[in-house]
């Protein structure tokens, strides 16, 4: 954000103070945990666009691209929990070995050899080409699949305050994502400025997750 950086700035405070408090509120918690890291990674993503805008290094644009590949693999984790489905590790794995493959391309990527600009709003990030194509499909196949546990466990669990919990994860999840498809599927040509859009919801993410523990906590609900 050139016009003021030290939004994004601003912003990168907030979300690591949240991940504090959402931690420290209940360490032992699975919930809090996945609330807490979602909240420290999209803070990260935040100073990252902070350090892009004042510095022009492109390892800054490595660093938060990556962070975004972590994103999808996240819903996936935060979508078991709130369902209280437990994996073996291979499963895991297999789940976040697609984030691992384009963290490591983003690296070895020659697209990243310039820094992403940083444009009036939003960052624009130099174009992956077929990579990217790939990037997306990952993202929209992954976010399906976030929504499609969601459903099959608000269908199972039968206990009022955790299927109204399930509810509010899921909302939560559309808030972050749907507004930044809709944007891209009017506006195609933001379609390079993809993460920087998605990220600009954060704070109304994070206001989700304090609703989301506050309501869990009042019910007494663990996980």
């Amino acid at each position: 954000m050139c016009f003021a950086p030290y939004i994004s700035l601003s912003t990168f405070v907030i979300e690591f103070l949240l991940a504090i408090f959402f931690l420290l509120k209940n360490p032992k918690d699975k919930l809090n945990r996945i609330i807490a890291l979602l909240c420290l990674l999209l803070g990260f993503y935040q100073l990252n666009e902070f350090l892009i805008c004042i510095t022009n290094i492109n390892l800054f644009t490595t660093l938060a691209r990556s962070i975004t590949a972590i994103l999808p693999a996240l819903a996936i984790s935060y979508a078991l929990i709130m369902w209280r489905k437990r994996l073996n590790y291979y499963w895991n794995l297999l789940i976040y070995s697609p984030a691992l493959f384009f963290i490591l391309m983003f690296f070895l990527s020659h697209h990243h050899k310039e820094s992403a600009a940083c444009m009036t709003v939003f960052i624009q990030y130099p174009s992956l080409g077929l990579l990217g194509s790939f990037y997306n499909l990952y993202y929209v196949a992954y976010i399906f699949a976030a929504a499609i546990l969601f459903y099959f466990a608000s269908a199972t669990i039968h206990l009022k305050y955790e299927k109204r919990l399930l509810y509010l994860g899921m909302l939560g999840m559309f808030i972050f994502t749907v507004p930044t498809f809709i944007f891209l599927l009017f506006l195609p040509a933001m379609y390079v400025k993809f993460m920087s859009v998605l990220c600009e919801f954060t704070l109304l993410l994070a206001i989700e997750f304090i609703i989301i523990l506050w309501y869990k906590d009042k019910h007494k609900i663990r996980y």
